[in-house]
């Protein structure tokens, strides 16, 4: 028997001029906060997959790419996750982490555009998201918030100079 293939998908970290990120609140994860994160449709690219899902999940159009994480990042579904059948067929999700920065205001975010994923958003720490994100996902956020980290640092220093 051959093993589950893994789903491709891409997320989202969104900083703004002060360095802090949007996480939200997934509804099915109460108290535990993340990143927008989302599927990549066949025959799509995987930038292209982002801006879709910063739309779909946010409502932001106009965020400016800044960088990513240089590597796909697996992450297995735990056993006791109740997926939904479309997630059923796969062992775990691939996924390409993008950098974004945008300073728009939360409340300008649209939660409802598109399938409602977060009950609610706010801004946080880049380093405290490893702490705020469910534990299977910990691991994946370890792997690319170093990297963000000195990324939006960099970032914020060159505009003010």
């Amino acid at each position: 028997m051959s093993e589950k293939p893994y789903r491709k998908n891409v997320g989202m970290v969104v900083f703004n001029s002060l360095g802090d990120v949007i996480v939200g609140e997934r509804v099915h994860f109460p108290d535990s906060w993340q990143f927008p994160q989302g599927g990549i449709d066949e025959d799509e690219d995987y930038i292209d997959a982002a801006k879709r899902e910063l739309y779909e999940e946010l409502g932001i159009k106009d965020a400016v790419y800044i960088g990513e994480y240089p590597d796909w990042i697996p992450y297995d579904f735990p056993s006791s996750l109740h997926l939904n059948k479309n997630l059923q067929k796969y062992r775990g999700q691939l996924q390409r982490w993008i950098l974004y920065y945008w300073d728009g205001a939360v409340s300008d975010c649209n939660l409802e555009h598109h399938e409602i994923e977060f009950l609610s958003i706010r801004h946080m720490k880049l380093n405290d998201t490893v702490k705020s994100v469910v534990d299977f996902k910990k691991p994946v956020y370890e792997k690319f918030v170093p990297l963000f980290s000195q990324l939006i640092e960099n970032y914020i220093a060159e505009r003010q100079n």
